[in-house]
C-alpha cells in the first residue's frame, strides 16, 4: 500500500461519516418507517436512506475522484477508478425494524479490487470497528479502544459458531452434526457477526445466502487485518469486480483461520 496515500486520514473521515450516520439511525429507532420492499423481500426503511445519504454525500464532497457503491443507489462514478467506496448504510434492517441488536453501518473501500479500509458502526451497543490493509484493526467500545485479534481456539467442539436468523434448520443440524462447537444465538447483520469472530466470542461463521460486496468488503478488511480468514464457501477468495448484480455469487465462510481449509472440505459435503 503506497505510503504516499493518507490512509489513516480517510480511514478517520470514514468513521466519522459512519458515526454520524449511527446517530441518525437512532433517531429512528423507535419509529422505523419501511418505505419499500426491494425484489428479494427485504425491507427498506428511512433510516436507510437517511444514512445512505448521509454516507454517500460525505465521502463524495471528500473524495471527488473516487467510485461510490451503495447499497440503496447502486454505482456512481468513474468504475475504473483505482478507488471504490462500498456502502451498507443499515446492515440488519430487519433487526433495526424490530428495535432488537443485529445491525450495523458499514464503510469500505477498495483499492484496484481490493479491500484497503473498513469500518463498522454499532449504533446500538456503541461499539466502533476499524482497520487498515497491512495496519491492524481496533475495537473502541465504552471508551477503550484495544487491537483486535481472532482467537487461537483450533479443535472444533471449542470453536463457537455463528450464523444468521433464517438459517434453514435442517441444514443448521446437518452443520452442528459436522462441527460440534458451541452455537451462538443466531443474529443479523454480517458486521455483528464478524464483529463476534474479531472479539474472540464466535470462530466459525458461516452465510446460507449469497452476499453483496458491500456486505463484505468492511468485514473482510477488518476480520483479516485481527487475523482472520474471509472467502467463499468453496475457499476461494472474495472477488470485486465492479459488475451488476455486485455480489459474490456464492455463501461464504470466516473463521478465525486455524482451521479454514479443513472447514471448507467439511462443508462440501453439508449442503447448504
Amino acid at each position: 500500500m503506497s505510503s504516499s496515500i493518507p490512509f489513516p486520514e480517510w480511514l478517520s473521515i470514514a468513521e466519522g461519516l459512519a458515526q454520524e450516520a449511527s446517530q441518525a439511525i437512532l433517531g429512528f429507532l423507535n419509529n422505523p418507517i419501511v418505505t419499500s420492499r426491494k425484489a428479494d423481500h427485504s425491507l427498506v426503511t428511512e433510516a436507510d436512506l437517511r444514512s445512505d445519504e448521509i454516507l454517500r454525500g460525505g465521502l463524495a464532497e471528500h473524495f471527488p475522484g473516487h467510485a461510490i457503491l451503495t447499497e440503496e443507489n447502486g454505482l456512481s462514478g468513474d468504475p475504473n477508478s483505482e478507488f471504490v467506496w462500498l456502502i451498507d448504510p443499515l446492515d440488519g434492517t430487519k433487526a433495526f425494524a424490530k428495535g432488537i441488536p443485529g445491525f450495523c453501518v458499514m464503510v469500505g473501500l477498495l483499492q484496484a479490487g481490493r479491500p484497503c479500509l473498513g469500518v463498522l458502526v454499532d449504533p446500538l451497543e456503541g461499539r466502533v470497528y476499524r482497520g487498515q490493509r497491512g495496519m491492524g484493526a481496533t475495537h473502541t467500545w465504552r471508551g477503550r479502544t484495544q487491537v483486535l485479534r481472532v482467537s487461537e481456539r483450533s479443535e472444533m467442539p471449542e470453536m463457537p459458531l455463528v450464523v444468521s436468523t433464517g438459517f434453514p434448520e435442517t441444514a443448521l443440524k446437518k452443520i452442528q452434526a459436522a462441527l460440534p462447537g458451541p452455537l451462538l444465538s443466531p443474529i443479523n447483520s454480517v458486521g455483528i457477526k464478524v464483529g463476534l469472530l474479531v472479539r474472540r466470542e464466535a470462530d466459525i461463521y458461516i452465510n446460507h445466502h449469497e452476499v453483496n460486496y458491500w456486505d463484505t468488503c468492511a468485514p473482510q478488511l477488518i476480520l483479516e487485518e485481527a487475523g482472520g480468514v474471509f472467502t467463499n464457501l468453496d475457499g476461494g477468495e472474495l472477488a470485486y469486480p465492479l459488475i451488476p448484480p455486485f455480489n459474490h455469487r456464492m455463501k461464504t465462510l470466516a473463521s478465525n483461520g486455524a482451521r479454514h481449509r479443513e472447514l471448507v472440505k467439511i462443508l462440501k459435503s453439508v449442503p447448504l
